[in-house]
């Protein structure tokens, strides 16, 4: 058996589940776009892009035809930046189940 040289994976699901973080990002933007959303909306964003996300969130909240193509870039750049600044705050304590001993093995 060959030596193993490297493991690639995602944060996302693998390391910590960071599906809530996801979801108070986009209930951030959404609000600062006065538009409200919660847990049951956020299903429907679930594996969807960031920019699709954004599209259902303004068609949501019937505001899709107030933005540019520009603007709406900008805006889902704003919504990663605080899911950014949110997943700063994550520690060991939000590691998912076997992941630490999975870690220390390889």
């Amino acid at each position: 058996m060959k030596e193993v040289q490297g493991i690639l994976f995602d944060l996302d699901g693998v390391i910590t589940d960071t599906a809530e973080y996801h979801y108070l990002a986009w209930k951030e933007l959404a609000n600062e776009l006065g538009i409200e959303i919660d847990h049951t909306f956020n299903e429907q964003l679930k594996g969807v892009s960031r920019i699709d996300s954004l599209e259902k969130i303004l068609e949501y909240g019937n505001r899709a035809q107030d933005f540019t193509k520009e603007e709406k870039k900008a805006l889902a750049t704003k919504k990663n930046e605080h899911y950014k600044k949110m997943i700063a705050n994550i520690t060991s304590d939000d590691l998912l189940p076997g992941v630490k001993e999975f870690l220390e093995e390889v």
